[in-house]
């Protein structure tokens, strides 16, 4: 996975060189930074998956950041969570995960851009919530993840609202579990793709 992240990477740059040279024939003032949030489904695999009684859930992206060094170049940082309900059971199991990487801007129409977003996740964290949990309530599931982040933005770039369709694929791994007890080592896979809808204010 992080070989491939280094290819998509290095094929980013080629393509965000090619493009540098439009970056300064815009006439709409763009705005360098925004803040936004989103709100969308989560589906499971891996581990966490239907095959082992998870359910798709509902994904909130709490905390949206950009910053653009241009038009094409950028920075973003996310933090968000999952909730994963389990069938048969009053008990779900939540995953929050910080995130941060590049951003790469094209345009695509009118007022409209594709924002291509590969971010590192050094944290990912799983929590057991409900009635039905027991003493595993009292566990944290600490790992880590690679997201492969995607927005279609409705707006020209300037300072205001413009609103986005975000799709996520993101896949990492829990690598220890810590509780009362102490932490043990765990091998726990999550993959998950996101689907949603997003609102960013560019200041």
């Amino acid at each position: 996975m992080k070989n491939l992240f280094t290819l998509i990477m290095v094929m980013l740059v080629s393509i965000g060189y090619s493009q540098s040279d439009d970056d300064n024939d815009s006439s709409v003032s763009q705005s360098k930074f925004y803040l936004g949030v989103g709100l969308g489904l989560a589906s499971t695999g891996g581990d966490v998956s239907s095959d082992n009684n998870f359910s798709t859930g509902l994904n909130l992206n709490f905390l949206n950041i950009g910053y653009r060094f241009n038009e094409t170049w950028g920075l973003t940082a996310n933090l968000g969570s999952a909730g994963h309900a389990i069938d048969d059971s009053d008990a779900a199991l939540g995953i929050g995960v910080f995130s941060f990487g590049p951003m790469i801007s094209f345009s695509v129409g009118d007022n409209t851009s594709w924002d291509f977003k590969p971010q590192y996740a050094p944290s990912m964290k799983g929590k057991y919530v409900g009635d039905d949990i027991g003493v595993i309530k009292n566990v944290t599931f600490n790992g880590s993840a690679f997201i492969i982040g995607n927005s279609l933005v409705f707006g020209d770039g300037s300072k205001g609202f413009d609103f986005s369709l975000d799709v996520d694929y993101l896949t990492g791994k829990f690598d220890d579990i810590s509780g009362p007890g102490g932490t043990i080592d765990d091998d726990s896979k999550y993959n998950s793709f996101r689907l949603g809808l997003g609102i960013r204010y560019n200041f």
